[in-house]
């Protein structure tokens, strides 16, 4: 009986809404039958497939963060025991029946329903699977720096000193003299960004990942109703360190915490993004921003002292719009939806739980 891989018409219907990423995969049966049956190679090719369809989707499973993989590796034997939910792998790519080496090898194109696997990931985390009188309080911290120019400076050149080093009598009675420059520099100054924060810009971020967090049963306060006339102070520091090109002072960050520790909040993230000068897209025609995360560090605050559970950074969105305007808002959107996923994750894979 053959036992490919089958997706019901309801699984495609829902597929076709999902958020899906392709991977190929690639399986191999050998076989000793001298001879075999057409029957038999069925069998076996089936088999093959069957393996290049789970290659596949341990091929996706390997290019997860390592937050959401930790958390996946605590379901995998259900996740595979069930893995036609999770995938649709009925196309065949190549095909090759060796029969002098008693070999079949089939390579499967796999499209992995990542929405249903995140579904199923989130329902098995720690914070999900509390009482919602024991869900997690969060504070989240989230700047946004656009780069209003860039001034780029001209080499500075140090012209150095001719000395004479040797003078020769030629046969005409004229002297030549070979002369070598001593000394002298190239300096190549750095070019400098002059940035701005726009709190409109944190506010889209905020909104996003509010939305977020809360589907992930977690309790978002916005810092500045936690921490009141304190968060103006450091809302100051922070902004003034940012525009200036640097990070987020220690100090901020230490009376940050020490302020939130005062009430009870479990966890804080703090985070900024760097919002590039617009770019024109050649294939398009259209407005281009990139935006980056530089720097995302969550800290839990519920055991006897401060900790951090890690740092994110490298995430990387280009938005594309009309306008420069409506460019960066879908960069900033993009930006902190993939942020967003990868802090829960980041504080699921840890074994998060309420003081």
């Amino acid at each position: 009986m053959r036992k490919i891989i089958k997706i019901t018409f309801f699984s495609l219907f829902l597929c076709s809404y999902a958020l899906a990423v392709e991977f190929r995969g690639v399986g191999t049966v050998t076989y000793k039958d001298s001879f075999p049956s057409k029957a038999k190679l069925n069998q076996y090719l089936d088999e093959a497939k069957n393996k290049a369809c789970t290659n596949a989707f341990r091929k996706y499973v390997s290019s997860m963060e390592e937050s959401k993989r930790l958390i996946f590796t605590s379901i995998e034997k259900n996740i595979y025991a069930n893995l036609s939910n999770y995938i649709s792998c009925n196309t065949v790519v190549d095909e090759n029946i060796d029969k002098k080496n008693k070999k079949i090898t089939t390579v499967m194109k796999a499209n992995i329903d990542t929405t249903r696997l995140d579904i199923e990931l989130t329902k098995n985390s720690k914070v999900f699977a509390a009482k919602s009188s024991d869900k997690l309080s969060i504070v989240v911290f989230f700047y946004s720096r656009t780069k209003s120019a860039e001034r780029n400076f001209d080499n500075k050149v140090s012209k150095g000193r001719e000395v004479e080093i040797k003078e020769q009598e030629k046969q005409d009675g004229v002297s030549s003299r070979t002369i070598e420059t001593t000394g002298g520099s190239t300096l190549k100054r750095a070019s400098v960004s002059e940035f701005t924060v726009l709190p409109d810009d944190s506010k889209k971020i905020m909104a996003g990942m509010q939305e977020r967090f809360t589907k992930s049963r977690f309790k978002i306060y916005q810092p500045r109703n936690v921490l009141r006339s304190q968060f103006l102070k450091a809302d100051k520091r922070i902004t003034e360190s940012l525009e200036a090109g640097q990070s987020i002072p220690d100090d901020v960050l230490l009376e940050v915490e020490d302020a939130l520790i005062a009430k009870k909040i479990n966890y804080y993230v703090m985070a900024y993004f760097d919002v590039g000068l617009p770019l024109i897209d050649q294939a398009t025609g259209n407005k281009a921003v990139i935006v980056t995360l530089s720097f995302a560090q969550i800290t839990n605050l519920g055991g006897d002292f401060p900790s951090a559970l890690g740092t994110i950074s490298g995430v990387q969105m280009k938005g594309m719009g009309a306008t420069e305007d409506a460019a960066k808002a879908n960069a900033l959107n993009l930006a902190s939806i993939e942020t967003g996923k990868r802090l829960i994750n980041l504080i699921n894979s840890k074994g998060a739980g309420a003081k």
